[in-house]
């Protein structure tokens, strides 16, 4: 027994007298730390700094320290961290407020940035005067081509849909869209977003309503689309992005049968127009090296109600934007008549620098894509009776401006399905499900002022 106690009081005087090993003070961490900051060794100053701040020693040269060092490493989350620690012991210290600045413009976070540069003041505010709003911050031009590949399938229609009760489906063959979008910089924390979108689409038409009965090839639909956004950020690192998107829809559609001077019928084509809207909410906030999503939508499509929420998150684990890994899961509840159904879909993005001027950003998602939102209800999928089962996207872009303008292409692939819709919603279990792949490539200018 003796023996046990001398044991453990050894044990417990070598663990104390590590420990104190371990202590550092405060003259040996400012010292060490500036000699690091001094010979340029990042590394060892961001370590010591970790080890001085959890023995509850902080300071402002400390942070400020710190900061450079991430900023070297171009860590520049973890750098704006840094300083805004600094600021916290020194308020409206120049030298810390203009390292910020550059840590949020490096990182990616271009209105946070913004914010701290319109606190800057004295020669700072010479140097770097506060920013003044702009009508045109940035301009878009897209656009985009897509294929379904259908064309075997519709080698022989009468075969896709033989023995159908009387309804409709559609089988999209090709479409175009063109879209335009205008940023307003109001003030600093403050933007406007604008998008127009005009959509040109043919589809296959099967049509039957018990009276007119035939294949329509050639159905043309377009759509153009109003999209508005303001962007609101704070210093927190907060931004909200409430969002109200306007579609109106006018498609071709069979309206009458007539009969032709020497006999027979013939199908008269009418217009169909229709508006939809959707409308709703997303909320971003930056913690470190983690930007949270939260979303929240209610729209209005295809003569049904959907409420569609949104939670997921971007990490970087480098710091800045030359990689990121996103994760959102979505659940959209849908009202059709009496129908009430809930869809739950998945999306994955990785984003990457693959050289100095080329970057890969890669998108995929999975689930039931119907009257779906996206992109904070800036893109909309409502093609009636066609469901997107799976999607895969690659973009690449390349810079063509210092002040941050890119240009790029990319191309999207999706498995898709066209469903039956019965005259008689009795007999709503024929849903003669067909299914088809979908290619479209697409390319535009973003062009930053």
């Amino acid at each position: 027994m003796y023996r046990v106690i001398i044991s453990i009081g050894l044990l417990v005087s070598i663990s104390m007298g590590i420990r104190a090993q371990e202590t550092v003070d405060f003259n040996t961490v400012n010292r060490e730390s500036y000699g690091h900051y001094l010979t340029g060794q990042w590394d060892s100053l961001i370590v010591l700094g970790k080890k001085a701040i959890r023995q509850e020693m902080d300071f402002y040269y400390l942070r400020m320290r710190m900061g450079v060092a991430y900023y070297q490493e171009k860590n520049y989350r973890q750098a704006a961290s840094q300083f805004k620690r600094a600021l916290k012991f020194n308020q409206n210290e120049p030298a810390a407020l203009e390292q910020l600045y550059y840590a949020h413009l490096m990182a990616g976070q271009t209105e946070q940035a913004r914010l701290v540069r319109k606190q800057f003041k004295g020669k700072l505010a010479l140097k770097l005067p506060p920013p003044e709003g702009k009508f045109a911050d940035r301009i878009n031009i897209e656009y985009l081509y897509g294929r379904s590949l259908t064309e075997d399938l519709l080698a022989e229609p009468d075969n896709l849909f033989e023995g159908l009760p009387p309804g409709i489906q559609y089988l999209p063959q090709h479409y175009s869209n063109i879209s335009l979008s205008l940023v307003n910089s109001i003030t600093p924390g403050f933007t406007l977003v604008h998008v127009y979108n005009y959509l040109s689409k043919i589809n296959h038409l099967h049509y039957d309503d018990g009276t007119i009965q035939f294949e329509y090839p050639d159905q043309s639909v377009s759509q153009h689309q109003y999209y508005i956004s303001p962007n609101i950020t704070t210093r927190s690192g907060f931004t909200f992005m409430p969002m109200f998107h306007l579609l109106s829809m006018h498609y071709q559609t069979p309206v009458d049968l007539s009969t032709g001077f020497q006999g027979g019928s013939q199908v008269l084509i009418g217009v169909v127009d229709k508006s939809d809207f959707a409308t709703g909410m997303n909320l971003r906030k930056g913690i470190g090296s983690l930007d949270l999503n939260l979303g929240a939508w209610y729209a209005t499509l295809n003569e049904a109600t959907q409420f569609q929420q949104r939670l997921g998150f971007t990490w970087y684990p480098l710091g800045n934007l030359n990689l990121y890994l996103g994760a959102n899961l979505n659940s959209q509840y849908e009202r059709s008549g009496m129908d009430r159904t809930t869809r739950y879909t998945p999306e994955l993005n990785l984003g990457f620098a693959m050289a100095e001027k080329l970057w890969v950003d890669l998108k995929g998602a999975r689930g039931e894509m119907v009257n779906y939102l996206e992109n904070n209800g800036s893109i909309v999928f409502n093609s009636f009776s066609n469901v997107i089962r799976e999607k895969v996207s690659l973009t690449l872009s390349v810079p063509v401006s210092e002040k941050g303008s890119l240009l790029y292409l990319g191309g999207r692939w999706s498995s898709n399905e066209s469903h039956f819709y019965p005259e008689d919603p009795a007999q709503e279990n024929t849903t003669n499900t067909i299914h088809y792949n979908n290619l479209s490539i697409y390319g535009g200018l973003s062009w930053k002022f």
